[in-house]
């Protein structure tokens, strides 16, 4: 009786199922990237000459202060008196949070002013001032 014998063929790699996997990983981290990007609130940041970058920024809050000198947490709106409170109960939750603040180059100082006070009153220290390098 005859048997059926596949025919040999050299196996080859195939690339297709490969470059799929590569195009999906690029859709997905540039909609991450967008989502990351749309936290931020929109903000013309001051020039500074001789500003470095952190060699260990670490994870650190974002507090925004725009034009009007509205202040945001994240990407959310707070009111400078909620600040406070707000700030001690997540230094309770994360004992080592660190600030990132960011404000408008137009905006009032006095408003980056009641942010860095609202910092003290909740014991952090750890500030790191945004600006765009010339």
């Amino acid at each position: 009786m005859k048997t059926w014998t596949p025919e040999e063929v050299d196996p080859e790699f195939e690339l297709t199922p490969m470059i799929d996997v590569v195009f999906l990983l690029i859709a997905f981290f540039m909609t991450l990237i967008s989502f990351i990007s749309a936290e931020l609130i929109e903000l013309k940041l001051p020039e500074a000459k001789q500003a470095t970058i952190a060699e260990d920024p670490g994870e650190r809050q974002y507090i925004s202060v725009d034009l009007n000198g509205d202040a945001f947490y994240g990407a959310n709106r707070i009111s400078y008196e909620a600040l406070p409170n707000v700030l001690r109960s997540t230094r309770e939750a994360h004992p080592t949070i660190k600030i990132y603040l960011r404000a408008d180059a137009e905006a009032p100082h006095r408003h980056v002013n009641r942010v860095m006070e609202a910092c003290a009153q909740a014991g952090i220290y750890d500030l790191i001032f945004a600006s765009n390098k010339d």
